[in-house]
């Protein structure tokens, strides 16, 4: 079942395909694999998420509104696949194209943390590729106590 926190990541990552150079990129869900382009002709991301991490917390004292939320934490990996041919500066500057777009995009400020792999390779695709991981944490409330 979707949530309304997995809206706002898909709401978020479909901000980030339109945003500047990323128009150009091809977005893909990261599984399964074998969709995965084979050869790679044009600068691919895969998107993949683990799972979440949910903490109920409460805020209020004795004279104010109690209120709950929910403190969701989770990790998207999103794998970028650069054309056959291209070079690793090329691959770098194609993650932080993609890093630029999602802090850009950012305006609930999930963004925890922006991490970024070193350049590794695909068998399947046969291409290079480096991950940029972001940390997410999405804070909802509930209705007051």
């Amino acid at each position: 079942m979707t949530t309304s926190t997995e809206n706002r990541i898909d709401e978020w990552i479909a901000r980030v395909k339109h945003y500047g150079a990323m128009k150009a990129f091809a977005f893909l869900p990261g599984f399964p694999a074998h969709k995965t382009p084979n050869p790679v002709t044009k600068y691919t991301v895969a998107v993949v998420d683990s799972e979440q991490k949910v903490s109920r917390f409460f805020i209020g004292n004795r004279i104010g509104v109690a209120k709950y939320g929910r403190l969701y934490e989770t990790e998207l990996r999103l794998r970028v696949y650069a054309p056959e041919g291209s070079s690793g500066s090329a691959l770098l500057r194609a993650s932080a194209l993609l890093m630029d777009a999602l802090e850009h995009e950012d305006s609930g400020r999930m963004i925890n943390c922006l991490s970024l792999s070193g350049i590794d390779f695909d068998t399947a695709s046969r291409t290079e590729y480096r991950d940029v991981v972001v940390r997410l944490s999405i804070i909802t409330e509930e209705a007051a106590a």
